[in-house]
């Protein structure tokens, strides 16, 4: 797939089957029958204008015609969705995606608090409302939120990316027993989609993580390679896999072999996510060993690995943000560690400067970072 190519699927549709369904603007449909209607965009260029029923993990279903039972277009075919009357939601989504993110969560509360909303908006609303409370640190009326989704949609079209947040919530709270129980519903999903379904390889990835932080680095490492080896496995779910691969040698102190994976990764193409975890896994073993040997170049090395993930691997809306808090983390580490090895005065000031500015945007953006404690 070329570099183009990827980066317009990489803003429509994530690692992990994140796909978020959304349009830049409303067609005109007010004012006729058809208003009522959601348009189903294909990835081919043709389209579906139907009354959606519902979205699940397997697709977007609506009723078949001539009274035949429900018809899927699985989300592999989907590239967008513009639901019919549904300007209050369009608005708050494109509030959320334009920053403000405060102002969209009053948006999406209104939505959420309207019993007559449509189902299948209803799974929508409260999904983006949990995301804009992460990203206000509003950690506990987030995991509200994604219990009332999971309790609703079991088998949420959006599972994955809660999987993957409510196992960072939980580890920012530095408890990874809760982090293990909030997945149980998530990974509990996987019985209704059979044991060769593509989700099973990337409910992988969330065991895997969640092994690596119970410290079982070798069960981990045997669940990614599991999922390398699963010939359902989606290319960027693979891509998870290796990264985390990367990630477990780089815990088990083998050093080179954790640079060369993070290298095979970094210089090829991906989701933003795993780009920028690529480049924080080199920046941190750059890092490490700069500041061990007193090396400035080796510290500017680290600084710019993690740089990459601020400003051209940021997550997609509705991704988890952990690695773009790592890599503001990781940067305001390097400018600091830079400016205690600078022997000209007005240079370590601005590397002090530059650290602070680094930990304000974390702090600020991710107020209930666990990267702020590093």
């Amino acid at each position: 797939m070329k570099t183009n190519e990827r980066t317009v699927k990489r803003i429509r549709n994530s690692a992990l089957g994140l796909v978020l369904a959304s349009c830049a603007c409303l067609l005109a449909l007010g004012g006729t029958p058809q208003a009522q209607n959601d348009r189903i965009v294909l990835k081919g260029g043709k389209d579906k204008t139907v009354r959606i029923k519902k979205e699940d993990l397997d697709g977007v279903w609506y009723p078949g015609s001539g009274g035949a039972g429900d018809t899927i277009v699985k989300w592999s075919e989907v590239d967008s969705i513009v639901y019919g009357s549904a300007d209050a939601y369009q608005k708050a989504l494109e509030t959320l995606n334009s920053g403000r993110v405060a102002d969209a969560a009053s948006q999406f509360e209104a939505l959420a608090a309207n019993a007559d909303l449509r189902v299948v908006l209803r799974q929508n609303v409260l999904f983006h409302l949990a995301v804009a409370d992460v990203r206000l640190g509003k950690a506990d009326e987030a995991l509200t939120r994604y219990k009332e989704l999971l309790e609703g949609f079991p088998k949420s079209r959006y599972l994955l990316p809660i999987g993957s947040s409510l196992l960072s919530i939980h580890l920012a709270k530095k408890d990874v027993a809760g982090a293990a129980k909030a997945l149980e519903p998530v990974l509990a999903a996987a019985k209704d989609v059979g044991p060769d379904a593509p989700v099973q390889a990337a409910l992988g990835i969330l065991r895997g993580r969640l092994l690596e932080e119970q410290k079982k680095i070798d069960d981990a490492a045997s669940t990614y390679d599991g999922t390398l080896r699963n010939p359902k496995a989606e290319p960027d779910v693979i891509l998870a896999a290796k990264l985390g691969l990367a990630r477990c040698a780089q815990k088990r102190g083998q050093s080179n072999d954790a640079d060369k994976r993070y290298r095979e990764l970094a210089k090829g193409d991906g989701p933003n996510t795993l780009l920028a975890g690529a480049w924080n896994g080199l920046g941190d073993l750059a890092l490490e060993q700069a500041i061990k040997s007193r090396d400035q170049d080796g510290l500017r090395v680290a600084l710019l690995s993690y740089l990459r993930g601020v400003v051209l691997y940021v997550p997609d809306p509705g991704e988890a943000s952990d690695e773009l808090e790592r890599s503001l983390a990781g940067a305001s580490r390097a400018f600091k560690s830079m400016s205690e090895l600078e022997g000209n005065a007005d240079r370590k000031q601005v590397y002090l400067e530059r650290a602070r500015q680094l930990r304000s945007q974390l702090t600020t953006q991710f107020p209930g970072s666990r990267f702020l404690e590093e």
